[in-house]
């Protein structure tokens, strides 16, 4: 795996904020919270996944730690994980904005675009190899963001591709993970309900019964509908209670109002700064959802 320069990645990345002009970026792909970048724009073979500033280097230093102790709880935990680094960029303003480096592997991989290409069958092996993964790796201290757009499948077997948030709890089970730094590109007034909200989510994922629950979900925003009975099939086997398609119906319907929220108010909230207090705004932010995104592909809007 090469190493990316960057400095002049998160150059460009400062005059796409300071311009609103990403065109020098070159976007492989978004979830709910970070961007993806590929390096070097014109022919990339790295992926750099953006993560926000951190106030100064203890603090990056602290996420890495978790991120690192993350990665080897799932490495105890059987779970394949592609190939990861994490380096940083001091700034001249102090601040230090981290990097997770991979390799750019085929878009097609992605588990989510090899089920779309498949007729749904629960004998399909990426559905049980991951299932088995999760229930493996998840304990009262570990969780696992399962949702299958997290998942490439390579060569017969499902590895995990995203790192950026590590789902740890400590012994009291609250997360180890500071989530100032990813809380503030929300206004400051929402940051304590959504921490609260994100908390519970994180010890949510941390049960094999919660993770999966969450993959099943995220099966309808993926318009992957037709994959959801077989893939419960899969899940039942390995969980109690079984999930139904009426409760994974409803957390899909409840991320589809958070999700879309949380970004309106993170485009609100760079308006407010750039606008009214004259701040620099520290956060790349998709054009649009990923709910938004594949209501328009497939030209269906859900009802809410």
């Amino acid at each position: 795996m090469i190493a990316p320069d960057l400095g002049a990645l998160e150059a460009d990345v400062g005059r796409a904020l300071a311009t609103r002009d990403a065109s020098r970026l070159c976007l492989v792909g978004h979830g709910e919270i970070s961007l993806v970048l590929g390096w070097p724009p014109d022919d990339p073979c790295v992926a750099c996944k953006r993560l926000p500033p951190f106030h100064d280097m203890d603090a990056f230093r602290e996420y890495r730690d978790v991120v690192d102790r993350y990665m080897g709880a799932l490495h105890r935990g059987g779970v394949p994980l592609v190939d990861t680094e994490v380096h940083h960029v001091r700034r001249r303003d102090g601040r230090v904005v981290g990097f997770h480096v991979q390799p750019l592997l085929p878009a097609d991989a992605l588990a989510t675009e090899v089920l779309r290409r498949t007729t749904p069958s629960p004998d399909h092996p990426l559905l049980a190899q991951v299932t088995d993964t999760v229930v493996r790796a998840t304990t009262d201290r570990v969780g696992i963001d399962a949702q299958l757009s997290n998942w490439m499948w390579l060569e017969g077997r499902a590895w995990q591709l995203d790192l950026t948030t590590p789902f740890l709890l400590d012994e009291r089970g609250r997360p180890e993970l500071d989530l100032a730094p990813f809380l503030a590109a929300l206004p400051a007034l929402v940051r304590p309900v959504v921490r609260r909200e994100m908390r519970t989510l994180i010890r949510r994922w941390a049960t094999a019964r919660g993770a999966l629950l969450d993959l099943a979900a995220n099966l309808l925003k993926e318009e992957l509908d037709p994959w959801l009975t077989p893939a419960l099939e899969v899940v039942n086997e390995r969980v109690e209670p079984p999930i139904t398609a009426a409760e994974a119906a409803r957390v899909h319907a409840d991320d589809r109002r958070l999700w879309p929220l949380l970004f309106r108010l993170e485009r609100a909230n760079r308006w407010w700064q750039r606008r009214v207090r004259h701040r620099s705004f520290e956060f790349l932010l998709p054009e649009r959802t990923t709910y938004e995104e594949h209501e328009m592909v497939t030209g269906t809007r859900r009802r809410r």
